[in-house]
Formats: structure tokens, sequence, C-alpha cells
């Protein structure tokens, strides 16, 4: 197999529903890495990588464009194209959305195999066609920290007899992540209470807060017994 029929396997590999066909593409020390995987990865978290493009993206599709090579070193620039109709981060609902995506690959293939890709592509872009919103802020300025917040009002228009407010810490992004996932549902849990009027909620860094209004502390109390009394115990 030639390097450039390797590659078109590679493409057509991303686009099935097989991971050992594109794992078959790779060498035995074969490396991924694009802007969303946070480093490289291996062969068996590449096909991983792929599979969920193919959830999130069902009529994912490569569109390839021009091909440059040196050596073993070929170059395969492209549009992803296909429309949003599955899971792609944790919490967000499918958007629908279309996606022509364009970025690159830079791959080092011989006889063996492909040895390592690498993906090239703007993550503001992506996300923008997604339909998701993208901030630019600092981290810290001064005394301040920054980050970002989330409404979320029922249809109750009583004026608020309570008004709750909470912090919390998270220890690291991952305990952060966690806190969200609850979040999430503590939120379905408010919305289900007739009492329950608003809440806004975000995070600064691993810092949480939630700014909630009730009608009475008794429909705050009854909210809290949920899902909330639940993650109070993790």
């Amino acid at each position: 197999m030639t390097p450039d029929e390797r590659i078109d396997a590679y493409f057509a590999a991303w686009t099935s529903n097989d991971p050992e066909a594109l794992v078959a593409q790779l060498a035995p020390d074969a490396t991924y890495q694009d802007p969303t995987t946070g480093g490289v990865v291996g062969a068996r978290a590449h096909a991983q990588i792929a599979a969920s493009f193919r959830e999130a993206f069902p009529d994912l599709a490569f569109e390839l464009g021009p091909r440059t090579a040196a050596a073993t070193r070929h170059v395969v620039e492209w549009t992803l194209r296909g429309h949003n109709r599955g899971p792609w981060i944790p919490g967000v609902l499918p958007t629908g959305a279309e996606l022509a995506l364009p970025g690159a690959y830079a791959f080092e293939v011989d006889a063996e195999g492909i040895h390592a890709v690498r993906g090239y592509f703007d993550q503001r872009t992506f996300a923008e066609q997604l339909g998701l919103m993208t901030l630019v802020q600092p981290l810290r300025q001064g005394a301040a920290t920054f980050g970002y917040s989330m409404r979320v009002t029922s249809q109750n228009k009583k004026p608020p007899g309570v008004i709750a407010l909470t912090w919390i810490q998270g220890a690291d992004e991952g305990e952060k992540e966690r806190i969200r996932a609850h979040a999430r549902q503590n939120v379905q849990d408010f919305l289900a209470e007739p009492g329950f009027i608003s809440i806004v909620t975000g995070f600064t860094d691993l810092r949480g807060f939630t700014v909630t209004a009730w009608e009475d502390e008794a429909s705050l109390r009854r909210a809290l017994s949920k899902h909330h009394a639940v993650a109070m115990k993790e």
C-alpha cells in the first residue's frame, strides 16, 4: 500500500463505523493529536476520538483538498462536513448545526503504517459553527477573577420571598465538572418546584456560585431535598 493509499484508507475509516479499520492503518507506535485532545494519545484513544466524532456527527465526511509530501511526511488539507445530531460536549444538547470546518492533517507514514497524525483546525470556528458561544477574556486581572454564568427562569412571576446564595470550591477541573453535572440535575429539580422563580449560577476559576429566588422557604427546602441532597453527600 502506498502512502497515499494508506492515507485514503485512513480517511475512509474515520467515516465508517469500524474502529478496527482505522487502527489497521496505524503503526504500533502511532500517536494522534489535535486541538481537542489536550496532548498526544495512542492508537486506541485515536479510534475512540473518531467514534465520538461519528456519534456527534452521524453524516460526518471529509472533503479532501491539496496534498503535499516530503519523504515520510504528508500533509492533507480538508473540510470536515456534517450535522451535529448527537452528543459532543457533556451537558450540551445537539444543536443540529451544519459543520464545514477547514483544517489539515500532517501524517508521518511509511511502509509499516501511519506513525503520527497531527490535526490542525480553529477551535473558535468549530464552536461557532455549532452555534456555541466563545468567550475571550483574562482568567485574572488585578483583584478580579473572570468566568461565566447562566440564568434559568421559570414562568413564575411572583415576587420572591427568599433569595438564597451559595458558593462551592472545586479541588481541580475534574471535580469542577462533577459539580457542574450535579448542578444541571439540580436545576431540573428546581424547575419542577412550583415555588421556584429563577437561578443565576456560574464559575470563576474553580469557585462556583448560585443565586436563587423562591416564593418561600418551604419551596426552597422541597427542591433541595431531591438531587441536591445526593450531591451534598458526594
